[in-house]
């Protein structure tokens, strides 16, 4: 295992950055290019959601890959591969269906550079300590949500999306060679375990039904990443139905939730070390459960701002927390196993607080969503709450001991 030092956790929040970035710019660029090629509504939902598809079905098989060759080698074909689709089919696309063969090369390519990188992290973290668990995130959700979004819309307007999908590409091109020094100091995984790779995917099944904290640590990371997901499709609805704000001013409620949650994910870590697993759970949960109430029955819009300030604060912590848990299970399971359990439980959640809210709102309103999250924060509490003393016990980092929970 590499030496972590400054330079090399620059080089690491620089990929994140640089990764959170190029997604960020294809993020925004792609539904507005499909509208002006004239695609239809449903063409337009098939770009806007391909990348969840990709990552849902590659994020375990990938885990299995790296545990054989390591992650240097599918992070070097994702990122290779992707600027070479963003280079060659995406900036010559001059109708929709040439726009959607493009966007699903992309997003079954994301998952190459995206479970690597967060594979890595968790097997480094023993490291570096509980004071950087939310760095890596920090980085990408600072690329992903605020640098790649301004910038995307900022220069499609001023060199259409051609250029600006062949500086998408050239900022692939940079991750590669960011990733594969940072990447470099890895093992280079089990060559010699000649273990079927269908046998070593269903292996991951069969540890996921064999320990019940892997589950619930997922179960943690889908709540969390279903609220988020929630929030960021419904909460701009609510401030206009309810309120009557602006779009923008609405909008708005969206970057305080992303730019408190990347200050918490930068900033607890230390303060965090000091407590017990349970407690850093249990200040997450009721941090979130009064998030979901003040949406769910707000009373002015002031619920709606404080509201997207605890949510930031409470995902922040919980991730924090649920970090250092993978990465205790990454050291004693394997970092493949665990880095694509850990990539699938997100993605999963974001795209149930989206289809999943969807249904919801339909039928009983917007604020349902949110009340079905109270319920979800209430027994994650009780649970917490239940834990029986044997399963509070500390988890350690091997080789270091240093306490997790």
């Amino acid at each position: 295992m590499p030496k972590v030092g400054n330079s090399y956790l620059a080089g690491f929040m620089a990929l994140g950055v640089l990764t959170g970035t190029t997604n960020g710019i294809a993020k925004v660029a792609m539904p507005l290019v499909a509208v002006s090629l004239n695609a239809q509504q449903w063409q337009v939902g098939v770009v806007g959601g391909i990348q969840f598809l990709g990552m849902l079905l590659l994020s375990l098989p990938l885990g299995a890959v790296i545990d054989r060759y390591g992650p240097r080698a599918p992070f070097r074909f994702g990122a290779a591969c992707g600027a070479i689709v963003f280079l060659l089919v995406l900036s010559q696309a001059t109708a929709p269906w040439q726009l959607i063969l493009g966007v699903t090369l992309s997003g079954f390519l994301a998952p190459f550079r995206i479970v690597p990188t967060n594979t890595e992290f968790l097997h480094l973290l023993p490291q570096m300590g509980l004071n950087k668990a939310g760095w890596q995130r920090a980085a990408h959700t600072l690329g992903m949500f605020f640098i790649g979004p301004t910038l995307g819309a900022l220069l499609l307007g001023w060199l259409g999306y051609p250029d600006l999908f062949r500086l998408v590409a050239a900022g692939m091109l940079m991750t590669l060679l960011i990733g594969s020094g940072v990447l470099s100091g890895s093992a280079q995984g089990q060559r010699s375990n000649t273990t079927p790779f269908l046998e070593r995917l269903r292996l991951q099944f069969d540890i996921v039904a064999q320990r019940a904290e892997l589950r619930h640590s997922m179960l943690i990371e889908f709540c969390g990443q279903t609220a988020m997901s929630y929030f960021n499709v419904f909460i701009i609805l609510v401030a206009i139905r309810e309120f009557h704000l602006s779009t923008e001013l609405a909008a708005g409620l969206i970057t305080v939730q992303g730019a408190v949650f990347v200050v918490t994910l930068l900033l607890t870590g230390g303060w965090l070390a000091r407590w017990a697993e349970t407690s850093r759970y249990a200040l997450a949960f009721g941090v979130l459960l009064v998030t979901q109430l003040l949406f769910a029955f707000p009373v002015t819009v002031a619920s709606l701002w404080l509201g997207a300030v605890l949510l930031g604060v409470g995902l922040g912590i919980q991730h924090v927390t649920s970090l250092n848990r993978f990465a205790a299970l990454t050291q004693e399971l394997g970092r493949g196993r665990v880095g694509g359990m850990f990539s699938l439980a997100g993605p999963l959640g974001g795209l149930t607080g989206a289809r999943l809210g969807g249904v919801l709102s339909q039928h009983f309103g917007v604020l349902a969503g949110f009340r079905v999250l109270i319920l979800v924060y209430v027994a994650q509490l009780l649970w917490l709450a239940g834990r029986p003393p044997d399963i509070r016990a500390q988890i350690q980092y091997r080789g270091r001991g240093e306490p997790l929970a």
